[in-house]
């Protein structure tokens, strides 16, 4: 499935030092994913001490990257 980012999402992701392919990997290939609201899900995945969360919406056969930034644990379930 195509991954797409906005230019606001690019310039963010550039500012927190999070490389593309990391976002990549995390969405295709979560450890822990949960839904959240307006069809947003949440992706995670493990990089060191630290997990990736990238939030992402479906549309239109592909996959919008909302944010992305590092959280120190997943959330509660």
């Amino acid at each position: 499935m195509n991954i797409f980012f906005t230019d606001h999402v690019r310039e963010k992701i550039r500012e927190r030092g999070i490389a593309i392919a990391k976002i990549d990997e995390t969405v295709h290939h979560s450890e822990f994913t949960r839904a959240t609201y307006n069809g947003r899900e949440e992706r995670h995945k493990k990089f060191g001490k630290n997990y990736l969360m990238v939030v992402v919406r479906q549309e239109r056969g592909a996959l919008i990257v909302i944010t992305a930034h590092w959280v120190g644990k997943l959330p509660k379930e």
